[in-house]
């Protein structure tokens, strides 16, 4: 509850003083025999004065002596004032006077007077005596009555200090007799509490629920105690608060022991529950981090055994069912931007035949509809999340109808679709589901988890892709040096041989050697060095474009003058396979702003290619204009690429064919393909297996040089 000022001090109770009368003495004996002396004195010459009008009643001034003595001294100064009254009266006021002589007369009169002085002497001690104990019985009354209202106060000031909410309700009504500050301001400190019944305080709904308590005690009279009871109350700025209450109602009596009213007790336990249930949910928190420490732990050594990437999924769907998982899916994604799935698990207890459902094409595009589809969600890397499935959560992760329906039947509790990302990478989702047959499920806590779990495993592939493709480049590797250097041996070979028979000539002929055969050794060796220096050049270029060491120097170029040139070059080799190389380059622009060598490489890779993989057969090279562009088209119907081998035909070192059956480094259509993207043009081929191939380049005529 809200913090209240303390009350103001009060003054401290004083205790009752004790009787008065147990303080008070009878007087000192001394004191007491005195008077006892004076009152006889005194009514010697009180007696003595009256004499002459009472002298027939000697003894009346010495009984009121007597009465006096004994009222105030008791028993003994009253027998004391009856022997010296006796002696008196006898000697002065009986005849014969002055003598002590007792006559007969005066013996009766004398017994008379100490008889009733004895009477009136015993009769004053008693009433003496019943004075005092009333005056004791009085004071202690008093005392008795200030006792208990010092006490009252007391305890009235402890109700209303105790750091405990306190209330005594009166009647069957339960009307606030009693309500201590602490519980007042509890109730949002109303202005009129005390007088009021229980169900016209607080919520309605709680005001009942404790008149029901309130009720049992007072028709039962047996004690209500209740541990850790919720109490929903209103707060001064309007809002409702919960507290937590440790409640005892006790009954409490009249004088006939009928039950009259509750008193309540109540200790506000809300911080130590709350403090409690943190505690447990750390405690909790702790021991599942511990088991998913554990299981990375696992995960880690599991993920490690395999550098192959399917079984590396495999091993990922091991981990999560059914150890952390009912259902685990996992999604790849592919270079197209589409995702193939490649995985689908299930724990034991769950329906076999929604796995099949499972397997069917998934809409991605459906996935995560606020997001716009799986890919956006790969690509943003946050985790979609749903702790509680609802219908309205169902509506947030697919739109796909079918979908939906696939979702309620498997009665998912929890879902959780995490992306798996390496270096940056995006590599697919991972998506893990529990279901209410289970009775598991994920709270935020675990995510972190599996996200970790996901990064493992998109680390576990990455490195198994990286294995494989560090295989295939050393296989590659080998190739192209295997390539290289039978490409490089070939054009020395011949020109060896011919340098060789050259010599066995000179050393055969000993005057000049006929001029027709030194020219065609010099043409045999012209050609096989021009082939190593493009294969060397090829080399090179490759080199300049990976350092990005590779420049362009655009000039005017005409290129129907350049085409002309390389057909008019290769008509030669053309020839000599068995093709036939035929122009078209009517109506073509013939000036453009390129690079005329790199130009002049790109077409000469081209015709190169055609007439090596024509076959013998015509050869089209085709220059035409086509909406602001120069397209050169280059078709041959040679033996023609496989469908599979086109995406990758035009990378480093790739070849569609066999480098035993046809020379070549695979350098030619890549340095082809990146120096016209650098010139701001693309290149693309069509292509069938066993009908030939279309290369078709396509410049803009006046767009500057990128750099390469």
């Amino acid at each position: 509850p809200p913090e209240q000022p303390a009350p103001a001090p009060r003054p401290p109770l004083a205790p009752p003083e004790p009787p008065a009368g147990a303080l008070k003495g009878e007087g000192s004996v001394l004191l007491r025999y005195g008077l006892a002396v004076t009152s006889v004195v005194v009514g010697f010459l009180l007696q003595q004065a009256l004499w002459p009008f009472m002298a027939n009643a000697p003894f009346l001034a010495f009984f009121a002596a007597v009465m006096f003595a004994s009222w105030r001294g008791g028993w003994g100064p009253g027998l004391v004032t009856t022997g010296l009254s006796l002696l008196t009266v006898h000697y002065f006021f009986l005849k014969p006077l002055g003598t002590w002589h007792m006559a007969p007369s005066n013996l009766v009169a004398l017994g008379f007077f100490l008889a009733l002085s004895l009477f009136v002497t015993a009769l004053n001690v008693r009433l003496r005596r019943a004075n005092a104990e009333r005056a004791d019985l009085l004071e202690r009354e008093r005392t008795a009555r200030a006792a208990a209202e010092y006490e009252r106060a007391r305890l009235r000031e402890l109700f209303m200090l105790a750091p405990a909410h306190l209330v005594i309700f009166r009647g069957p009504q339960h009307v606030f007799e009693l309500s201590n500050p602490l519980n007042t301001a509890m109730l949002g400190n109303p202005e009129r509490l005390l007088g009021l019944p229980a169900r016209e305080v607080g919520p309605k709904e709680e005001a009942e629920r404790v008149g029901q308590m309130l009720d049992r005690v007072y028709t039962t009279g047996e004690p209500f105690m209740g541990r850790e009871v919720p109490l929903k109350l209103p707060q001064p700025d309007g809002s409702i608060r919960e507290y937590i209450f440790d409640v005892t109602y006790t009954p409490t009596h009249d004088v006939r022991g009928q039950v009259d009213g509750v008193a309540g007790f109540a200790f506000d336990v809300t911080d130590l529950v709350r403090a409690r249930a943190r505690a447990e949910r750390l405690a909790r928190e702790l021991s599942h981090n511990e088991e998913h420490l554990r299981l990375l732990a696992g995960a880690s050594s599991f993920l490690a055994t395999s550098l192959d990437p399917k079984a590396t999924l495999s091993n990922v769907v091991r981990l999560a069912v059914p150890t952390m998982a009912d259902w685990c899916i996992v999604d790849m994604a592919m270079g197209d931007g589409s995702f193939q799935r490649l995985e689908v698990a299930h724990a034991a207890g769950e329906p076999a035949e929604f796995r099949e459902q499972l397997w069917a094409p998934a809409p991605y595009e459906a996935i995560a509809p606020a997001l716009g589809g799986a890919m956006p969600l790969l690509l943003r890397g946050q985790p979609f999340f749903i702790e509680e499935v609802t219908e309205e959560g169902l509506q947030q992760l697919t739109s796909d109808p079918g979908r939906l329906e696939v979702f309620r039947k498997m009665r998912l509790r929890s879902i959780a679709l995490v992306p798996m990302v390496a270096r940056e990478r995006p590599l697919g989702i991972l998506s893990f589901g529990t279901t209410w047959r289970s009775g598991r499920g994920y709270t935020a806590a675990d995510l972190p988890f599996l996200q970790e779990l996901a990064n493992r495993a998109a680390l576990s592939m990455e490195n198994a892709r990286l294995y494989h493709e560090a295989r295939e480049a050393v296989r590659l590797r080998d190739e192209f040096l295997s390539i290289a250097s039978h490409e490089l041996k070939t054009p020395l070979t011949p020109l060896n041989l011919k340098l060789q028979a050259l010599r066995r000539e000179l050393d055969r002929t000993p005057g000049p050697v006929r001029r027709e055969l030194v020219e065609n050794y010099l043409d045999v060796g012209s050609r096989q060095l021009k082939k190593l220096a493009e294969l060397v050049n090829d080399l090179l270029d490759v080199s300049r474009i990976e350092a990005g060491r590779m420049s362009l120097e655009p000039t005017r170029v005409d290129l129907v003058d350049l085409v002309r040139d390389v057909v008019a070059s290769y008509e030669g080799p053309a020839a000599r396979s068995g093709s036939k190389l035929q122009l078209e380059c009517a109506d073509a622009v013939t000036m453009g702003l390129w690079d005329r060598p790199r130009l002049e490489q790109v077409v000469v890779n081209l015709v190169d290619n055609a007439i090596k993989y024509g076959q013998g057969r015509p050869i089209l090279v085709r220059l035409e204009t086509r909406e602001g562009k120069a397209v050169l088209t280059v078709r041959d119907q040679g033996i023609g690429i496989a469908e599979d081998a086109l995406p990758r035909l035009f990378g480093r070192f790739e070849r569609a064919v066999s480098g035993r059956n046809y020379g070549g480094l695979g350098l030619g259509l890549y340095i082809t393909r990146t120096l016209v993207q650098a010139m701001g043009g693309t290149v693309r081929v069509e292509s069938h297996l066993g009908q030939g191939s279309v290369f078709t380049v396509e410049l803009p005529v006046q767009a500057p040089p990128a750099a390469v």
